[in-house]
């Protein structure tokens, strides 16, 4: 697992158990504090996406890695030069057209 990824699993943990908690407690308690057990849902969906993603972004990072160790291999070794023009042709080409 990656880092994102195990961060947060740790966050879904955390805000479940809080939230159950709190839920359970019979205790009076600040209202905002009721929306950690949300946020713990919240943040089990994205640990779920993340997992699921994450063979596909390996995948995808090889893929360009090879992609580009392609074109490095296959890049020429010398350019070519570019072809050089003749300074008096331009003159003698409108001198023939008039």
């Amino acid at each position: 697992m990656t880092k994102a990824t195990k961060t947060f699993l740790v966050l879904s943990l955390a805000g479940f158990a809080a939230g159950v908690w709190i839920d359970s407690s019979g205790q009076p308690v600040d209202p905002k504090w009721t929306a950690v057990l949300p946020m713990g849902a919240v943040f089990f969906g994205l640990f779920l996406i993340f997992l699921m993603l994450q063979k596909e972004m390996a995948a995808f990072d090889r893929e360009k890695a090879a992609k580009f160790e392609l074109l490095r291999q296959e890049r020429p070794s010398r350019v070519p030069e570019p072809a050089r023009s003749d300074q008096r042709g331009i003159a003698q080409l409108k001198k023939s057209r008039l």
